[in-house]
């Protein structure tokens, strides 16, 4: 459609409203507000923050453990503002489950130690922190989606939000709104892992380095409600181990938000080198091992929700800033897989991009050059030297899980030396017609949730809240031509078509017998774009559906 679309002017506009952005928004604002209590010449900056969720907090998700050292600087009295503090931990363990029985590591090297940190839900921190940001002023657009990026003369110059009311054919509907045109002297890009305009803007500027390719995992979690009496608020517990084979990374993790409330998940990799893995089963059959069970028996799921996790540390982040742009978050990379934490680290990307940003308003300047100073203030950042400490950690599992655990171990006393920092993802997939991969179809096809300590799909996507207007242009685009030619014939000879395992949600459906074989559910989508990161052809490409839909986080 060839649209007349309104066009808005802003100084600054910061694409997602999660907790890189939020920070960012309010100290920028801060900053604002002491220039102007002391000097002659005042800054009114246009800002405005779009969240494509229904609500701030309606897409995030963790587990979440929050270093609280950064909200001591940003935010030193974010107790008394009432932030949203689950727990403190107090108790914590590592632990290796065989199917039936676990056996505790007997030393926490210092990465892993957890006491003194918060637990928190995300979805309730993000609320609590857009809260902030709009008593402050900040302009909060939920229900938008940042749609398509403007590049013009080599800039990033304007965002494009998504059209209202448009039906699967892409007519427009009773009520149709066209998406406006947001221009802006600078953007931020804070869409988390694997966001659409982050993509966008690597095919055309190259911010990821060539030499690394970036690497997710893909986060799997329930929410319970459990008797009280069986675990003390505060307490953590990380496992590896059950139910993975050695040759898949990945975990899960215990937290116990108060007596009766408990966050349970499961990260597993997300390869396109090896996609025949199913997050969502690995997290029930996580569940039925003895000590899940005892734990939750008799308890009821009160939120199930996904999302993407990027792993690949310090050496895979692209670049922090480009033509009219910024990353924070994990947009940037800005994630510890060492420590299983990356909030912070949000948190204080956000502080350094204000920063830069303020410096731009006061000089007038929104240049390469002046955006580039970012970079100069992560290099003598905290972030910085907690993410290079941990440069080699995720790629040390390479290989495997043992080898990884090895190379672990050495980094922790030599934290310069990685016997695997030459090696790459493991690529050895399952191949139809092997044993292998008859072994994962049989043991998918064992098993039967119980409605009671396991779900299935459907019942926990349910949970999520997950809603999107149904008579709107599929989101998850694929070429009709590659689905007759990938889907049909290569990968369903090579792969066994892993869409199918891999969507933590029932997205996509195989039926061998169909033309086509593949059937899409976009309206299940909980937008953990690991399908967009997993496929092993690349031919799947999220996009962000009409805003307001997606899940309807309140406890992940």
């Amino acid at each position: 459609m060839n649209l007349d679309r309104e066009s808005l002017d802003f100084d600054i506009v910061l694409i997602g409203a999660g907790p890189a952005n939020l920070a960012l928004a309010l100290h920028l604002q801060r900053l604002i507000e002491s220039h102007n209590s002391n000097e002659k010449t005042t800054l009114e900056p246009a800002i405005a923050i779009l969240e494509k969720g229904g609500y701030c907090g309606a897409h995030l998700l963790s587990g979440a453990i929050l270093d609280p050292a950064i909200l001591e600087t940003f935010m030193p009295d974010f107790r008394q503002r009432g932030c949203p503090i689950e727990a403190v931990i107090e108790k914590e363990s590592v632990w290796f489950l065989t199917p039936r029985k676990k056996f505790t590591i007997p030393y926490l090297p210092e990465p892993f130690k957890n006491k003194g940190n918060l637990l928190i839900s995300l979805s309730r921190f993000g609320g609590w922190l857009r809260d902030e940001a709009e008593a402050a002023g900040i302009t909060v657009l939920d229900n938008t989606a940042a749609a398509k990026p403007v590049i013009e003369h080599g800039r990033l110059t304007a965002i494009i939000t998504d059209d209202k009311a448009v039906n699967r054919e892409g007519r427009p509907k009773p009520g149709f709104e066209p998406g406006i045109r947001l221009n802006a002297r600078a953007f931020v890009i804070g869409e988390g892992a694997r966001g659409s305009i982050f993509k966008s803007l690597d095919s055309t500027f190259g911010l990821q380095p060539a030499e690394t390719v970036q690497t997710y995992e893909t986060g799997v979690k329930e929410v319970w409600r459990i008797p009280a009496g069986r675990i003390n608020p505060g307490t953590i517990h990380h496992t590896f181990g059950y139910p993975l084979q050695p040759s898949v990374y990945g975990g899960g993790w215990i937290y116990a938000l108060s007596d009766t409330e408990l966050s349970l998940g499961f990260v597993s990799a997300a390869e396109p080198g090896n996609p025949n893995v199913d997050p969502h089963l690995n997290l029930q059959r996580f569940k039925e091992h003895p000590l899940l069970r005892s734990l939750i028996e008799g308890g009821t799921v009160l939120e199930y929700g996904a999302k993407a996790i990027t792993s690949g540390g310090y050496h895979a982040m692209p670049e922090l800033s480009g033509p009219g742009f910024l990353l924070t978050g994990e947009s940037a990379g800005m994630l510890n897989m060492q420590r299983l934490k990356g909030i912070h680290l949000a948190i204080e990307s956000g502080v350094m991009a204000a920063e830069t940003l303020f410096r731009s308003l006061v000089d007038n300047d929104f240049s390469d050059r002046a955006l580039s100073k970012y970079r100069d203030r992560f290099e003598g950042s905290s972030a910085r030297k907690e993410l290079f400490k941990a440069r080699h950690y995720r790629n040390a599992f390479n290989q495997g899980l043992y080898s990884g655990l090895m190379n672990a171990g050495i980094q922790l006393k030599l934290p310069g030396l990685n016997l695997a920092a030459a090696t790459t993802a493991n690529e050895k997939h399952l191949v139809p017609g092997r044993k292998e991969y008859s072994a994962f179809l049989n043991s998918k096809a064992s098993f039967k949730p119980d409605q009671s300590i396991t779900f299935s799909k459907s019942s926990d996507l349910f949970s999520s809240g997950t809603r999107h207007e149904e008579d709107q242009p599929c989101h998850l685009i694929i070429a009709k031509e590659k689905i007759n030619e990938i889907c049909s014939k290569r990968c369903a000879m090579e792969f066994g078509n892993p869409c199918q395992h891999f969507c933590p949600a029932g997205v996509y459906e195989i039926d061998l017998h169909a033309i086509p074989i593949l059937k899409l559910n976009p309206s299940n989508c909980l937008h953990c774009k690991t399908c967009d990161i997993a496929d092993p052809y690349g031919i799947i490409t999220w996009t962000p559906p009409e805003g307001g839909g997606g899940p309807a986080y309140t406890l992940s």
